[in-house]
């Protein structure tokens, strides 16, 4: 486990300012479509020091980049990823045609020139930890890797290979629109604690958790001792949350956001770490 100067050595790292505080989101806006690897090598260029990407498992236990649990095919149909092996994503098209594997990106990221911007794997499906850590060792990414989730029991698997490696939960910390509710599979936490999952797997959902009071229990613990933070909605953050985060050496993340004067205003009124960014102007007009 680190050890307390550890944890604020991880901290400080990422609470760097400038391109050190902007996340890419899904490479939105370095190339027409987000989680691809042409927005990737064009991140990558610029000098983004915070890259975000999405996995999800096809039916073979392939890692692919993308975020959604289903996509559309060459001729505009609903297909789920987890319906198929990555080796007939081709044959479908439309969507499924531009969906990199995690290897390639880790070997793209390997090779590039860009050797600091640090990779936040957000791990959508449950039960496949160790293939994905794997491919993290493989590619000995394990330094610049902060693990990220809305499945906290995704989470509490990586602890157990990675103790080292931060991780970071993302979750909702205040009301819900019923639109969100209908597409997720949501869970309540009237306390801030969140128990552990029995299902050895889960894919093909969208899953999360609504916490009425500040995260406590087993969950902080493990972020505590990652040297990791949290991920919310940028309009459910409040001060007193953020501080009390800070307080428990964790860094603040939020999103989404498109333009300076939002992520100032957020900086000054809500003290975030970590901004997740949707358009590439907003790298463009770093100060």
């Amino acid at each position: 486990m680190p050890t307390k100067s550890k944890q604020n050595l991880n901290t400080q790292s990422i609470r760097i300012g400038g391109i050190g505080a902007l996340i890419s989101h899904r490479f939105r806006g370095f190339a027409p479509r987000e989680n691809t690897l042409p927005g990737l090598r064009a991140a990558l260029d610029f000098g983004v020091q915070n890259l975000e990407f999405d996995v999800r498992m096809a039916k073979c236990g392939t890692p692919m980049i993308y975020h959604d649990e289903f996509a559309l095919d060459g001729d505009g149909n609903k297909q789920y990823l987890c319906d198929y092996k990555a080796s007939e994503y081709a044959r479908l098209g439309g969507t499924f045609a531009h969906m990199p594997t995690l290897d390639a990106l880790f070997s793209t990221v390997k090779v590039h020139r860009n050797k600091t911007a640090k990779l936040l794997i957000d791990i959508k499906d449950l039960g496949f930890e160790v293939e994905i850590n794997a491919l993290v060792m493989y590619y000995h990414l394990q330094h610049r890797t902060i693990y990220v989730s809305w499945l906290p029991e995704v989470l509490y698997r990586i602890c157990a290979l990675a103790p080292d490696v931060p991780l970071c939960l993302s979750h909702w910390c205040g009301d819900v629109s019923k639109e969100v509710a209908a597409n997720h599979d949501m869970h309540l936490s009237e306390d801030g604690t969140i128990p552990r999952l029995d299902a050895p797997y889960m894919t093909g959902v969208r899953y999360g958790w609504v916490l009425k009071q500040a995260l406590s229990g087993e969950m902080l613990r493990i972020l505590r001792a990652s040297g990791g933070g949290i991920c919310v909605p940028q309009s459910m953050l409040t001060r007193t949350l953020s501080d009390f985060y800070h307080d428990q050496d964790l860094f603040v993340s939020t999103f989404s956001y498109t333009d300076w004067p939002s992520i100032n205003a957020h900086k000054t009124a809500l003290n975030v770490d970590m901004y997740f960014i949707d358009d590439r102007q907003v790298f463009d007009e770093l100060p």
